[in-house]
């Protein structure tokens, strides 16, 4: 749903099935008069897509690329917005920050409508202070970051997911939790967010330590951890490092509950820790990870379906974390373009913050001036990595 910017006060949420109707009719637009250049010209819109294809943060980035494109296929399948086609230019950053950077500037000499990505917190930072202030808009794919200005920032935000884990551990009577992150952007800011949810939640932090992103072992601060007599163990990193503390976990024959990030939320990582996951390994997860505990009646479930059976017929696989939040972006980009009838950054700024009850699979969004993000932990739940697949086990 669209509200303009005159009506800032949030409404009371629309029905989920008038949602799902909703974003049917307003990702396309096709009964819209065309914005964009004006006049009758119809050419595409591009969005500027800038992944980690390849490097330690690709099982995010390849998904979020196929994601992107799935989406920009469906609204062009449904006439486009105002007449336009959604065109996905990709850029790989290599999983550095300053490919990144290098990327986005050679993105934005092209002149991309929107900018979407990078998939991680540093890659993210890297290129936040260079559309801050003057766009083109960016809907980061990393929830690590506070979003503001002409940046957007997807999924729940991190203080979101640590404050579930905590609220689900304290209902299950854990009650001292140790802490092992990375020392990079995404650890940091996961191990803080962990370490004030334990707080609120009335939970004790018993050790907090730290690794290097790049460490081939993390068997000394796990010890030091353990030495904290823990109940559970937060691991927050993605990607690579994350195996590098789980194997470590099983070298030294931990038998706790494990946390770790919803960056992890992949198949391809799953299949990198086979050998040594966790008897127990917690992530909490949007709602496109467990839209099948929703009742059948429910709208948002056949939205969820037509998502999840798309993807499996286009890539032969299940979709995972990268593919929720880059099929988001592109949809909400889509809805923000049909309403601003423009590619002016500031229009579409402008429209972004004005979304309000718009579905997508991984939530729905209520955005704000000052919230440019849309989704709480009310959108979040847990689940559990067992038999290489993500097992709902609740709230």
């Amino acid at each position: 749903m669209y509200r303009p910017r005159r009506h800032l006060t949030r409404k009371a949420p629309t029905t989920v099935g008038a949602l799902a109707v909703l974003m049917l009719a307003s990702a396309c637009g096709s009964q819209t008069t065309s914005g964009g250049s004006g006049g009758g010209d119809s050419s595409p819109y591009t969005f500027g897509v800038v992944t980690s294809q390849t490097g330690g943060a690709s099982q995010l980035g390849v998904g979020e690329l196929r994601g992107a494109q799935l989406a920009a296929d469906f609204v062009n399948g449904k006439g486009g917005v105002n007449g336009h086609k959604i065109q996905i230019e990709s850029a790989d950053d290599q999983s550095q920050p300053n490919q990144a950077l290098q990327q986005t500037r050679n993105l934005i000499a092209k002149k991309v409508t929107a900018l979407v990505g990078p998939s991680v917190v540093a890659n993210c930072n890297a290129i936040a202070p260079f559309v801050k202030d003057n766009g083109p808009v960016d809907y980061c794919l990393s929830p690590g970051i506070d979003a503001s200005g002409f940046v957007w920032s997807a999924s729940a935000k991190t203080d979101a997911l640590a404050e579930e884990t905590m609220s689900y551990w304290k209902n299950k009577g854990i009650t001292r939790v140790a802490i092992i992150n990375t020392t990079d952007a995404s650890g940091t800011d996961g191990g803080r967010a962990a370490n004030e949810a334990a707080q609120k939640a009335g939970v004790t932090v018993t050790a907090q330590v730290t690794y290097e992103p790049a460490a081939v072992s993390a068997t000394a601060q796990l010890q030091q951890a353990m030495a904290s007599n823990p109940q559970a163990l937060v691991v927050w990193s993605t990607g690579t490092p994350v195996g590098v503390a789980l194997k470590g976990i099983q070298q030294l024959g931990i038998d706790l509950p494990v946390m770790t990030t919803d960056g992890n939320l992949a198949g391809a990582f799953l299949e990198r820790i086979a050998d040594y996951t966790p008897k127990t390994l917690l992530i909490p997860a949007t709602r496109d990870f467990w839209w099948e505990t929703l009742p059948k009646t429910d709208p948002a479930y056949d939205l969820e379906q037509q998502y999840h059976d798309a993807y499996q017929q286009k890539y032969n696989e299940a979709p995972d974390f990268g593919p929720g939040v880059g099929y988001d972006a592109v949809l909400v980009l889509a809805e923000a373009l049909k309403h601003a009838k423009s590619t002016s950054a500031a229009d579409i700024r402008t429209a972004m913050e004005s979304i309000d009850g718009f579905p997508g699979v991984v939530g729905t969004y209520h955005m704000s001036p000052d919230d440019h993000r849309g989704l709480t932990v009310d959108d979040v739940a847990m689940v559990q990595a067992e038999n290489g697949k993500f097992t709902y086990v609740g709230k």
